[in-house]
């Protein structure tokens, strides 16, 4: 006899909702601005605003404690990852709930890749790359070649070797830094 399945597809998505809303907070976005006064030492003295979209609205933005990972996940659910597998494979209605929350771990990505100071990203961009389908891809344009089926062999040496001094140019211009597109 099979044991009883401890989520259904709606206990499992209020569960998942309730994991992320473990992990993140709602934070009110302002910005600095000058009040008009000045301290004794004749500085002036800023007050937080709040920052308002073009609907006038206050904006707010998740702001996440903790980086959303499938494995925190599990281990909040007190399932495992084979587990969450077969869940997936069981019906359409927990495939849309696995479907929501690889959404939600590839935004957080997304966003840690758009907004992450300094050069730390090797390990976004492999869980992209590796988790949710991204490359990072080189085009050259081989101007009227570009029609045709065109191999290494099939350009003149200099052409090649053109085209490798212009490719080498441009990569040193963008400083060699490999992160720096996705």
């Amino acid at each position: 006899m099979a044991r009883q399945k401890k989520y259904t597809a709606a206990t499992l998505g209020k569960a998942c909702e309730r994991y992320f809303a473990a992990i993140t907070r709602r934070v009110k976005v302002t910005e600095m601005v000058d009040s008009g006064k000045r301290d004794d030492k004749g500085h002036v003295i800023l007050i937080p605003v709040p920052v308002k979209n073009t609907l006038g609205e206050e904006v707010e933005v998740t702001e996440y404690i903790i980086p959303p990972s499938m494995h925190e996940l599990c281990t909040f659910l007190r399932i495992d990852r084979a587990t969450w597998s077969r869940y997936m494979g069981e019906s359409e209605e927990f495939a849309a709930v696995g479907e929501r929350v690889r959404e939600r771990m590839k935004a957080w990505n997304e966003h840690e890749m758009l907004t992450r100071p300094g050069k730390d990203l090797k390990g976004i961009l492999f869980n992209l790359t590796n988790n949710y389908g991204y490359s990072e891809k080189k085009e050259v344009e081989l101007g009227e070649r570009a029609t045709k089926t065109v191999t290494a062999a099939s350009i003149p040496l200099e052409e090649r070797q053109a085209m490798l001094r212009e490719l080498m140019q441009e990569f040193e211009h963008d400083g060699g830094d490999e992160d720096a597109d996705l």
